[in-house]
């Protein structure tokens, strides 16, 4: 019984590490349509594309960070207790009193995010499962126009009138999913169900407890004259991708960095080796001695094993043994 609870903690704390891993990145400037998007006389009024939608498919490409936390597998693998605190974790930055029942009957949620818009809370989250019976609350939300059949939209009554961050619209994709979407990203959620999923959205690997996918963008031009050594770093990143998985032993973390080209990916080794290298902190020496970091041509790859003694220590405060 403790060597389980002690693989849960660990899977807890690794799982929420991979979360907020991610290097320095800036997204392109946010659309600032905040309401449906307007038409003219000759748009069409249906979809351009007739298809089934899958939950994914509404994350635009605009939200260069996409977050997947595999809800179901943390119930089997954690126990509830566990899974609902580490989805909790995942969402804990979006103000929205709609959440708490739909992650209640999640199998799947995806958090979408612009890293450049990071405190200003554009983002859009997806949950997939059992949402059969979950209705909007009609005093706070509309229904709204829907150009596909299965697909029903509400728009809060009133608009937006606190955070951008507030969602603005809910959109259910039959009993299968439920989107919570933010003010400004409304736009450009109406237009991949319009026109279909973009080609270059963010698509996390469906394995593991949490996965993730980082499209990196150049540090804006002010912050690289002031940091050129990080600006070159950022610069030389292409994109990121991370899953955390369970394992008898502990949790697994298995990072894909991919370089601009090879000097690109040879920068991101180098710093990444100096971290791990240079550690002075007892508490954390064990923990970087499990992180391996290889090259191959423009790729980096990080394996890093979180073992659940040395986490449950870290998370206690008390020195690794």
């Amino acid at each position: 019984m403790r060597a389980a609870a002690e693989v849960r903690a660990a899977a807890v704390a690794a799982a929420s590490a991979l979360m907020a891993l991610g290097l320095p990145a800036c997204g392109d400037a946010a659309p600032q349509v905040a309401g449906p998007p307007a038409r003219d006389a000759a748009s069409p009024l249906g979809p351009r594309v007739v298809r089934r939608i899958e939950p994914a498919d509404l994350l635009p490409a605009d939200l260069d960070l996409v977050v997947r936390v595999d809800v179901a597998r943390m119930r089997d693998g954690l126990g509830q207790a566990a899974s609902d605190e580490l989805a909790r974790r995942a969402l804990d930055e979006v103000p929205d009193e709609a959440l708490e029942s739909a992650l209640q009957r999640a199998d799947v949620v995806w958090l979408g995010l612009r890293l450049a818009d990071l405190e200003e809370g554009d983002r859009v989250v997806v949950l997939e499962g059992r949402m059969a019976g979950l209705t909007p609350d009609p005093g706070r939300w509309e229904p709204a126009r829907a150009a596909q059949d299965g697909v029903a939209v509400f728009d809060r009554r009133g608009g937006v009138a606190g955070s951008r961050a507030d969602t603005a619209r809910i959109i259910a994709l039959g009993d299968r999913a439920v989107a919570l979407v933010s003010a400004v990203e409304v736009s450009s959620v109406a237009r991949v169900l319009r026109d279909g999923p973009d080609a270059r959205r963010g698509d996390p690997a469906a394995e593991g407890l949490v996965s993730l996918d980082l499209h990196a963008r150049r540090l804006p031009p002010y912050l690289a004259r002031r940091f050129p050594s990080i600006g070159a770093l950022v610069a030389g990143v292409a994109r990121v991708r991370a899953v955390a998985s369970l394992h008898d032993e502990g949790v697994r973390l298995d990072v894909e960095l991919v370089g601009v080209d090879a000097a690109g990916a040879g920068r991101a080794r180098r710093f990444l080796e100096v971290l791990r290298d240079n550690v002075e902190d007892v508490r954390y020496a064990d923990l970087m001695k499990e992180l391996s970091i290889e090259q191959v041509e423009s790729t980096v790859r990080l394996r890093w094993l979180f073992p659940a003694p040395l986490v449950l220590a870290l998370l206690s405060g008390r020195s690794p043994g």
